[in-house]
């Protein structure tokens, strides 16, 4: 990140803002690849003089958000950009990139192979990023988001259904249950707190042991086997991993990235700071949340339960920026707060443009 910053171009905004008109004017031809660059230096121009206008008014410190919280175009961005890092972080992300070894071994995978595999989500989690980058301007914001979304929904929802059909395949393994755990079927005595289970190699059996009895693990287990197994391996085990790698396929080129991306679009100048700096609050209040009750959550209401009540999340995420999300595809900062100044729903996939038309229209 650091090398790529050292190549990273100056914002021309910022350069103008700064008094450095030729420069800026140089960043712009260079980024646009065009000399016709006279009508965004003018947006540029204009937007200064309303920044300067609005930073008077807008004041400083808490001065600034309570202007924010008078202001009802910036209220109804300010809605949208904390619902999105919301839904991104209550999708359940943190869980499944977290944990994701975890839900390996939790399906039945040893702990070596969960390991390995848990490698090959994050390798589908930056190789599907690469999508959004040549996604995003091609498609729109709008649509990218809620195609990611709809594909995360397919990826819980098999998540769901393997741990569904993992307990019904370890319910069919017998087990011969000692002391406190006198079960019968494996799944029954994983879930059991103080319980797990062994393979005795050269009996064959499955035996379901309280943990802390060491005569009973020494007396029944292979040799060498100190501490009891939470897992029932079963052949299905696969079938997470597949939930796993399409959710991040889902999430990586669209719920990843987008909730900052337009975020950055949304705010103006003068409000950008306070508005992004508490979406980003949201987020990493969000991931503490997700990331500390997983594993409550896992075993209150079974992973399957888990899973379906993240995809419940990312439904009703879903609906809701179907209905008030702008797009801002090919629209300037100038433009963008325009969208929010009239009450008013976005439902469908129309483009920055036709957007920023129809908002105009109503204006005049």
């Amino acid at each position: 990140m650091f090398i790529v910053f050292i190549f990273m171009p100056k914002s021309a905004r910022w350069l103008f803002f700064n008094g450095k008109t030729e420069e800026a004017e140089l960043i712009l031809k260079e980024l646009r690849g065009t000399d016709d660059i006279a009508e965004e230096m003018l947006e540029i121009t204009e937007d200064f003089k309303r920044t300067s206008e609005n930073e008077k008014l807008g004041g400083k410190g808490f001065e600034v958000l309570a202007n924010m919280m008078r202001n009802t175009a910036i209220r109804r961005a300010l809605l949208v950009g904390v619902l999105l890092q919301t839904f991104q972080q209550l999708s359940g992300i943190n869980s499944v990139m977290y944990y994701s070894a975890t839900i390996l071994v939790m399906s039945g995978a040893s702990n070596n192979m969960a390991i390995w595999l848990s490698s090959l989500v994050s390798v589908a989690n930056v190789t599907f990023t690469f999508i959004g980058l040549y996604g995003v301007e091609r498609f729109g914001r709008k649509i990218l988001l809620l195609g990611s979304m709809v594909v995360m929904m397919l990826g819980l929802t098999i998540l769901a259904i393997a741990f569904i059909v993992l307990k019904n395949s370890a319910g069919d393994m017998t087990v011969t249950g000692f002391g406190d755990c006198m079960l019968t079927n494996c799944y029954d005595c994983v879930s059991q707190d103080g319980c797990g289970i062994c393979e005795a190699t050269q009996s064959a059996n499955i035996y379901c042991l309280p943990q802390n009895n060491t005569d009973l693990i020494s007396a029944n287990c292979d040799a060498g086997v100190t501490e009891l197994g939470g897992v029932c391996k079963t052949k299905e085990s696969w079938l997470a991993v597949v939930g796993l790698v399409i959710y991040i396929m889902g999430f990586a080129p669209g719920m990843g990235p987008l909730p900052w991306t337009i975020n950055s679009e949304i705010f103006p100048n003068w409000a950008r700071d306070s508005a992004l700096s508490i979406t980003t609050f949201t987020n990493w209040v969000c991931n503490s949340i997700i990331s500390q009750t997983f594993l409550q959550l896992s075993r209150a209401a079974t992973p399957s339960g888990a899973f379906f009540t993240y995809c419940g999340i990312t439904f009703i995420g879903m609906i809701y920026f179907f209905i008030c999300l702008p797009e801002t595809k090919g629209m300037s900062l100038e433009h963008t707060e325009e969208l929010f100044s009239k009450k008013r729903t976005f439902i469908g996939l129309k483009t920055g443009y036709e957007s920023g038309k129809n908002t105009n229209e109503e204006r005049q």
